[in-house]
């Protein structure tokens, strides 16, 4: 992968993450890298765009998500075999992050998880309430193991759970499509702040027990003191560690 004019001779010039992914995708079209195509390592992206490894792995996980790349253990990172359609949209939501609509969007994300947990507690079923355990585990063996990628993975699908519980496609729908900027949020917060897993691990909790039990407003209080936490925890890590 050939060093692009621009990144040599300005390789700092838009350090957030939706710069550094801006000109990681310009880099990759202008080398031509065709759809499943494997990407280089990080540790050359990151010398050629002028940026830390631990930037590289945080773009190319945002990517991942939103299905822009694909990883695949013990190979490497690939694209999509069709990521045209979906650099746009990586690139929007990426920018997001860097405009007051975000505030917008993370108030939508808390009305939306409050209505779909108390749905939840309403409809939910012996199935899907084994699959909301599973995740919850999940979440606590990731936290005790410290492995940081594993928890926020558990966290977002413990949330998407909680949306296939309430058997409406439409809410769940609305949330899948910002589980991508769910992912890095969760991922700045709980690398910012050191106590994030224990708190959120019984935040998640409360949240289980209430859908489990079928208690409709017990399963929205809890989701509304999640979520009021975790957007407390998100502006706190993007105030003292900005992208």
């Amino acid at each position: 992968m050939a060093q692009s004019t621009d990144a040599a001779e300005n390789p700092v010039e838009d350090t957030s993450i939706a710069g550094i992914a801006r000109r990681m995708l310009h880099q990759f079209s202008a080398d031509d890298l065709r759809p499943g195509a494997r990407l280089p390592a990080e540790r050359q992206l990151a010398t050629e765009l002028g940026v830390g490894r631990a930037a590289v792995r945080e773009v190319l996980a945002a990517l991942e998500l939103l299905g822009v790349v694909e990883g695949r253990h013990g190979s490497g990172t690939y694209l999509t075999d069709n990521p045209s359609m979906l650099l746009p949209q990586a690139i929007e939501w990426g920018l997001l992050l860097q405009r007051p609509q975000t505030l917008q969007l993370v108030e939508a994300r808390r009305h939306l998880e409050v209505s779909l947990a108390g749905i939840a507690a309403a409809q939910r079923d012996p199935d899907g309430l084994l699959a909301l355990h599973a995740r919850a585990d999940a979440m606590r063996r990731t936290g005790a193991n410290g492995d940081v990628d594993g928890f926020v993975e558990a966290d977002a699908l413990f949330h998407l759970e909680v949306a296939a519980l309430s058997k409406n496609s439409v809410l769940a729908g609305m949330l899948n499509s910002v589980s991508s900027l769910l992912r890095v949020w969760m991922a700045r917060a709980v690398r910012a702040d050191d106590g994030q897993v224990e708190a959120t691990l019984a935040e998640h909790q409360a949240i289980l027990d209430a859908i489990a039990e079928g208690r409709t407003a017990a399963a929205e209080k809890a989701m509304r003191e999640h979520m009021r936490n975790a957007e407390s925890r998100l502006f706190r890590s993007l105030a003292s560690h900005p992208a």
